[in-house]
């Protein structure tokens, strides 16, 4: 029932965008994809009352975080200055493809408003383009702002609103971005392992730190069943 919903929803969304001029289509079904808004954080003042304005919440959570992460006892790194320059290898619009096809659907988008199924599912049409796009980031020394993020806030479970400390922050990234880091991984993840100590297993393909634990478990088990004493 559920699945059948979201099918008419979205011919729905399809007849809608049909009826609007050829060149409104795209940021029309780019919205419609973003049509789901969150919504905001609920936040005390100093004197204990909720805030309704929406630019003073940004600015209590901003002021916030930022106070976090700073540590005045680190000098400000300086930007990293790197030459420009082609890619020994450039990214091909196979390994594109590849990566785009590992996107995950329904989620968030940074702050260039991109969903990922747009350029998933269009990229017959985008993977070229975008392969263009992601070399010129090395070629030219510009990144197009894909490193660029938005920062929200989620409520940490079980506590309660109105404290801007049980707020927890997440970054959405750009969809580009993620596209690349995809690919990167897929360059890099068969050489790591070399550098990896053999007791890492979080974040790695075939390996899940519930092993660990389980393992853990059994090793203390084990000792208390053969009344080995350790110490």
């Amino acid at each position: 029932m559920v699945k059948c919903k979201q099918k008419n929803d979205l011919d729905k969304a399809a007849k809608d965008i049909d009826k609007f001029p050829d060149h409104a289509r795209m940021f029309k079904a780019v919205k419609s994809l973003n049509r789901k808004k969150s919504e905001n954080p609920k936040l005390f003042d100093a004197d204990g009352k909720f805030i309704t304005n929406i630019d003073e919440i940004q600015t209590v959570i901003g002021k916030h975080f930022k106070d976090k992460f700073r540590d005045d006892q680190i000098n400000d790194l300086e930007p990293f200055q790197g030459d420009a320059r082609d890619l020994n290898n450039p990214i091909t619009t196979n390994e594109l493809e590849k990566a785009l096809a590992r996107l995950n659907n329904n989620r968030a988008c940074g702050k260039d408003g991109i969903p990922g199924e747009l350029i998933k599912y269009g990229s017959d049409t985008l993977a070229k383009v975008i392969c263009n796009i992601l070399n010129r980031v090395f070629s030219e020394h510009d990144d197009t702002n894909i490193n660029g993020g938005k920062v929200i806030t989620l409520q940490k479970p079980g506590k309660a609103k109105g404290p801007v400390t049980d707020l927890r922050p997440i970054t959405l990234l750009n969809t580009l971005r993620k596209v690349l880091s995809l690919i990167v991984l897929n360059r890099t993840k068969h050489d790591i392992n070399e550098y990896l100590s053999p007791s890492q297993s979080g974040f790695r393909e075939g390996r899940s730190t519930s092993d660990i634990v389980w393992s853990l478990r059994w090793l203390v088990s084990k000792t208390y069943a053969e009344n080995i004493d350790f110490l």
